[in-house]
């Protein structure tokens, strides 16, 4: 700076002062608000030509009066007349007003110590904005980059999509609305869309995981897992069982005989019998001793003996006597009309003497939540009586079986009976006040383990007495087992009702398989006609005295005529301990001699259980269903809500 002489900063003063003049001139022009593109471009460059001719006119430094280099200027060119749209100061855009000089790069010069002066910042009209040249109103470049993008973009997700949407409308839930008031049609059209919604999507489910489930035993076992293996059988009777207990309760019937009736056809109907004929006998008998296992474990934790006090003798009565009655008059009947041994025909009078629990108590839960009969306390005592009833017969059935099947001396054979009974007490209550203490109060999960613990010592009750030879133990086993451990588990510190719910889920699992493995030990078209004739009219016997019993037995508690005859109506189903047991001594045969004559008797007994499960269950469901609003007092505050 030093270096410059005062003409020479004179004039790049008066060259600074031209070029701004210029810029300004461009501006004013551009946004000149009247006359004609042409005129303004005219007077633009005629300005431009002013400038030149003032640039010519600036006289060049004197030489030596700066050392630094010399750089001509760069000559201006004319832009080409361009049409522009005219705007005020006052229409110039928001992103107008944020641009600054600063932003744009110096190119061409240099600052004050290269020797070059820096042009000062000029205001807002002195720069050239892109803005300018744009149609008034319209946003800046960039922003109209952008919304073209956002077009382009859109036209092509459109375009692409048109045929997705053409072939997929049909099928998308979000296409598809369902109206207020839709049409069965309407409906099924619905369910079907996409994505997978409801019970479609439930059955897509269990598709899913059944089919893995399949892969893996195909996997792990081999042929078992294949058409016409063990394992396969088993899973397709066990579906079917399902399916036809949903559609038995679909229509009011118990879903147990749905179950029933689907093991018969498998192994009765030809072309789908393979199934049944398919089905390992030793699977069969331990998958019916497991859930025989459940009952007994359910039955035993559901005795409660405060309760039975309060209830008076009435449920002793109602619990022994029509089981006994109906017992021995079975056992008369299979000996005169049947010609079965005295021990098999009492093993057959206990099988039929048992009622069924997975009958009566939804009957009555339900009976009772529209309060029938609550006031006078008939859902309880029933509920209460059939448990006991159950441990009855199951008890009388596991000594006729242990004295009909006893090999060795006399002595053997009249103490083997008495024997089994006593080690199935000792195991039950040795191993029951072991779960007293057994998990500890602090232990985490505790529900679960007293679940765990309790299952897996009945399952060692039950088929240890197998091992050792006494297996009528085993259910006597497993019932005290339960009975013991539930007087320690209803004390208010060691009380957890989680436990009750395992095994009333377990059950839920296990229920179909019963019906179904015990329906498949029944073909059809090899049933003895005599077999099924005497078995209905000792049924028929059977029946009459146990409801006879019934109402005579509950006299003197209370109840009305018509509740005592309920009473007796609800005491007729049968089908949990008969699918149960039915099959036992068939079991027991098949495993220790295969006496052809013995074979033949379990035929019967187990014939006769189902045939009972067949005719009372469907009959003693629909009874409790239609006779319970009928003969029962309601409640009066659920009388007053309806």
């Amino acid at each position: 700076m030093e270096g410059d002489s005062i003409p020479e900063r004179l004039l790049d003063t008066a060259d600074t002062a031209s070029t701004s003049d210029t810029s300004q001139a461009q501006v004013n022009l551009a946004f000149e608000p009247t006359g004609s593109s042409q005129e303004s471009s005219d007077e633009a460059e005629k300005k431009e030509g002013d400038s030149g001719s003032t640039l010519a006119e600036k006289p060049e430094p004197p030489e030596g009066s700066s050392s630094s280099p010399k750089i001509d200027r760069l000559p201006i060119l004319e832009e080409p007349t361009v049409q522009r749209h005219l705007r005020t100061d006052s229409q110039l855009s928001s992103s107008e007003a944020s641009f600054t000089p600063s932003s744009e790069p110096d190119v061409g010069r240099r600052d004050d110590v290269e020797g070059w002066t820096t042009l000062p910042p000029t205001n807002r009209g002195v720069e050239y904005s892109e803005a300018a040249t744009l149609p008034l109103g319209c946003p800046s470049v960039g922003e109209k980059i952008n919304e073209w993008d956002s077009r382009t973009d859109k036209f092509t997700d459109k375009k692409e999509s048109k045929g997705c949407d053409a072939c997929c409308r049909c099928l998308l839930r979000s296409k598809h609305k369902l109206p207020e008031h839709p049409t069965m049609a309407q409906r099924i059209h619905y369910s079907l869309t996409c994505p997978p919604h409801g019970k479609v999507a439930d059955i897509l489910l269990w598709l899913v995981i059944g089919t893995a489930v399949w892969g893996c035993l195909i996997c792990i076992t081999g042929q078992l897992a294949l058409p016409g293996g063990n394992l396969f059988s088993l899973a397709v009777l066990y579906m079917a069982a399902v399916l036809s207990g949903r559609a038995a309760a679909a229509v009011g019937m118990p879903p147990l005989l749905g179950s029933l009736v689907a093991g018969i056809l498998f192994e009765s109907v030809p072309g789908i019998n393979a199934v049944g004929h398919n089905v390992d006998v030793f699977w069969s008998s331990v998958i019916r001793n497991l859930v025989l296992v459940i009952i007994l474990l359910r039955a035993g934790l559901g005795l409660d003996p405060a309760a039975l006090r309060k209830l008076s003798c009435v449920v002793l009565r109602l619990a022994f006597l029509p089981c006994v009655v109906e017992a021995v008059v079975a056992a008369l009947m299979a000996k005169l009309l049947l010609s079965l041994p005295w021990l098999w025909s009492f093993m057959l009078g206990f099988v039929v003497a048992a009622v069924s629990p997975a009958v009566v108590v939804p009957g009555l839960l339900k009976l009772a939540e529209e309060g029938y009969g609550v006031e006078a306390g008939i859902p309880t005592l029933v509920i209460a009586a059939a448990s006991l009833d159950d441990v009855l017969a199951i008890t009388g059935f596991s000594v006729m079986m242990g004295l009909a099947f006893a090999e060795g001396s006399l002595v053997w054979t009249l103490a083997k009976g008495p024997l089994e009974v006593v080690a199935g007490l000792v195991y039950g209550v040795v191993f029951g006040a072991l779960c007293w203490v057994l998990p500890h109060q602090e232990s985490k999960d505790r529900p679960a383990f007293k679940f765990v613990i309790l299952f897996f010592l009945g399952c060692l009750g039950m088929f240890g007495s197998h091992k050792v030879g006494l297996e009528s133990s085993g259910p006597i086993a497993v019932l005290s087992l339960a009975f013991v451990t539930g007087l320690g588990w209803r004390q208010s510190a060691n009380k957890d009702e989680e436990v009750s719910g395992y095994y009333r889920a377990l059950w839920e699992v296990f229920q179909p398989a019963l019906f179904v493995l015990i329906g498949a030990e029944i073909d059809v078209g090899r049933i003895d006609a005599g077999t099924i004739g005497w078995g209905l009219l000792a049924l028929l016997v059977c029946l009459s005295l146990r409801v006879a019993t019934s109402f005579l037995v509950v006299m003197g508690a209370g109840f009305s005529l018509l509740e005592r005859l309920f009473i007796a109506i609800a005491w007729l189903p049968k089908a949990t301990v008969q699918a149960a047991i039915g099959s036992h001594a068939l079991d027991y045969v098949r495993r220790h001699g295969n006496d052809p004559d013995d074979i033949f008797r379990g035929q019967q007994v187990v014939t006769i259980a189902v045939m009972v499960i067949l005719v009372t269950a469907p009959i003693g469901a629909a009874a409790i269903k239609l006779t319970g609003p009928k003969f029962l007092a309601r409640h009066q505050s659920h009388d007053s809500q309806a």
